[in-house]
Order: C-alpha cells, then structure tokens, then sequence
C-alpha cells in the first residue's frame, strides 16, 4: 500500500474470519485508488491477532479503542463487513473529522430483531451458536459459513474461497469467538449511526442475505446521508460472490469522493 498516502481505507472483516477475506477486494482498491494506503485488519483475537490478550470487556468499543489509533493516522474510508460493521459505528462518535466514509457491507447497527426492528433475524440463530461454539467450533464455524452464502448461486465456491481465506491466518481464538456473537445478539447502534454527525453511509448488501435483511437496510436509507446498494443473487458475503460488481459499487462511491 502507499504509505504516505493522506487518505486511506480501512477493511473490517466480520465474526469468525479475517483480513485475508478482503485480499482481492484490497488488490483491485490499490490499483483504482493508487493514491490511497489500503489496510485489512485482523480485530483482536483473529487471524493474526488472535494472540492479543483479551478480557470481558471485549464489546464493539473495545474493537473501535483498538482501531482508533489506525483511523487517527489518516482520512479514512472505513469499509466494514457483516460484525465488522458494530465498531466501525463506534468509530464515528470516537474520531470525529477523522472518517470521511463509512461503507457497511451486509452489516447492520442491530443484528436481531425486536419489536421495533422485524426485519432481522431471530435471536435464537447466535443463540444457538453460542450453545454450540463450546461443543464443536468448527463444525459452528462451517454452518456459520453456509448460511452466509445462503441464497448465493455459487455457494459452494463461495464457501471454498471463505474458507482458504481463513485457513492463511489461523484460528480465532474461542473467546473473541463467543464475544463476537454476544455483540452480535445484544448491540444495538442504531442511535449512534442516526447521530453520525453527516458522515456518509453506503449499506452495500446482497438482496438474498439471510443474516441482513434487505428490508432493514432499507429502513436504515430513508436517512439523508445513507445510500443502499443491493446485489442481486448475492447473500452475505457479496464481494466473495459477486466481485466484479462488488467492486464497481465501491469504485463508484469511492470516486464520487
């Protein structure tokens, strides 16, 4: 990446993966956007962080203290996928002036519903993870991969490309495993992304995600400063399936800048 670069994009992987799964998204943005510096983070307790010691408090705040530092650097694009997306909003009230863009890939400032948020899923889902995580992390691993590319034609490649990403940096650690879903079932940013201080919103989704419903983002849009853009044919990790388009959307919006 261009070191010295004044702006840059910072990717945010989702729960139980790592920045190897934005390698070809980060390739194809350092050849269209050569006068940024292009960062894939592993969070704390994934890929190649997965050694950082960790403590109870480990939330979505805890994530955006840990990636505050690397957001005061430079003007940052924040480009964050799925749980990725719960300290990213963090990130805006914490470095104000400092995130010029932040664009959320199937994510979503609440993951399950209530009853005044229907359209998401029900909390029984990473309930049911969290019970299995103790017994069989990889097997809760596996399904936790399917059903992100539910829905998606190439499901089967999409969960092959997944998984060979997260095979290049290792295991996540157990807890930052259990942690991650707890955010997952109990964070609720939708106050947060309201307040966001005119910040620009992109909701990039795929339109057959079973985990970020379309329906949702598109509550999330009647807001002034969010855009939505929708993949058809793609579930939940629409730039593994769908990466052309995928990266049309982001060149798009990045050069509107």
């Amino acid at each position: 990446g261009n070191e010295t670069a004044a702006k840059q994009c910072l990717l945010i992987h989702g729960w139980g993966m790592n920045s190897a799964v934005w390698n070809n998204v980060a390739s194809a943005l350092s050849v269209d956007f050569p006068e940024r510096f292009i960062e894939a983070v592993d969070l704390p307790g994934f890929g190649y962080s997965a050694e950082i010691e960790l403590d109870e408090d480990y939330n979505s705040k805890m994530l955006a203290d840990w990636l505050k530092p690397m957001v005061m650097q430079k003007l940052t694009t924040v480009i964050a996928w799925s749980m990725g997306g719960l300290p990213a909003i963090d990130l805006l009230e914490q470095c104000p002036g400092q995130i010029e863009r932040l664009i959320l890939v199937a994510s979503s400032p609440k993951f399950v519903q209530d009853e005044d948020w229907l359209e998401a899923v029900e909390p029984e889902i990473f309930e049911s993870f969290c019970q299995s995580l103790s017994d069989d992390p990889q097997a809760t691993l596996r399904r936790f991969l399917a059903i992100q590319t539910m829905g998606s034609k190439t499901a089967r490649e999409d969960i092959r490309t997944l998984q060979e990403a997260l095979a290049t940096r290792g295991n996540a650690n157990q807890f930052a495993l259990r942690k991650g879903l707890e955010m997952l079932l109990n964070e609720d940013k939708r106050v947060q992304m309201m307040k966001n201080g005119g910040v620009p919103v992109d909701l990039v989704c795929g339109e057959r995600d079973t985990l970020v419903k379309l329906e949702a983002q598109k509550l999330l849009a009647q807001q002034a400063n969010v855009s939505i853009y929708s993949i058809p044919g793609a579930g939940h990790a629409p730039f593994i399936s769908h990466p052309n388009e995928f990266q049309a959307i982001l060149t798009a919006v990045l050069s509107a800048e």
